[in-house]
């Protein structure tokens, strides 16, 4: 059996073979590790997230994304504007063996329905939704009030 040692020198050895630059090899690093971290080999990041953690410019980014397409290690699709980059793994090597397929976030047993109504968030919102008064606070105050000094007679204090 091969151990974690193995894959590493193996990886490096393919980069080597590749002629793939630190940046690239940094990039694709970050990259098999969001692959490792989504479980598929498609999924979406947005730039800005993998320039502020490998502390790269936009165009070193893209330089390295570029050098690592044409290596075939990954193809990507940028995004426009808000919509994050879309990247694909190609090369399955020295990619990590996906452990499960992720769950659908969604239930879709209809006998356990979630109902996720934010609105009504806690019991004093949906008291002044339902419309509660104050009179009938008013009331209780004065009903709380009443006993008390009706204890405090019958115990023999006034």
């Amino acid at each position: 059996m091969r151990g974690y040692q193995y894959l590493e020198n193996d990886f490096f050895e393919l980069c080597k073979t590749r002629k793939i630059s630190r940046i690239p090899m940094l990039l694709y690093i970050y990259l098999r590790g969001l692959y490792c971290r989504f479980q598929k080999p498609i999924f979406f990041y947005f730039d800005r997230h993998i320039r502020e953690h490998l502390g790269i410019s936009q165009s070193t980014l893209s330089r390295a994304r570029s050098a690592l397409q044409e290596k075939g290690l990954i193809a990507f699709r940028s995004g426009i504007g808000i919509n994050p980059t879309q990247y694909t793994m190609l090369g399955t090597i020295l990619l990590p063996v996906v452990k499960k397929t992720t769950p659908s976030r969604q239930n879709h047993s209809p006998k356990r329905r979630q109902f996720n109504d934010t609105y009504i968030t806690s019991k004093e919102r949906f008291k002044n939704k339902v419309g509660i008064n104050n009179e009938w606070q008013k009331e209780a105050v004065k009903a709380m009030q009443a006993r008390y000094e009706r204890k405090k007679r019958e115990s023999g204090d006034v």
